[in-house]
């Protein structure tokens, strides 16, 4: 793998640790975060049902159930990863499509 995606992913991953410990407001053991994370990302993959995966936030975060921060971290899990890493124009096959159908 590209050293510049694994820094990019590791810098990615130490933001969304950070976002999660701001959204519970206290400092988490970055072990369980990351535990949290993996483990939410499969059981998503798996179609657990959304309350397994909002007890899985809540017994590492301390966030009720129906406390809405919840949705935040799993928010920060599930959805801006892909926000943060999608960039259709940043897109080397793209540009040498462009370059190619101007030149025609």
């Amino acid at each position: 793998m590209n050293k510049n995606i694994i820094n990019g992913q590791e810098e990615q991953i130490n933001d969304m640790i950070e976002r999660i410990c701001e959204i519970s407001g206290k400092p988490l053991p970055i072990g369980s975060v990351i535990g949290m994370i993996g483990k939410v990302i499969q059981m998503r993959e798996n179609d657990a049902e959304d309350i397994a995966i909002r007890k899985q936030v809540s017994g590492v975060t301390g966030i009720i159930l129906n406390d809405p921060r919840i949705d935040e971290v799993i928010f920060e899990i599930e959805e801006k990863p892909a926000q943060n890493t999608y960039m259709p124009f940043n897109n080397s096959q793209f540009e040498a499509l462009k370059k190619q159908m101007d030149g025609e």
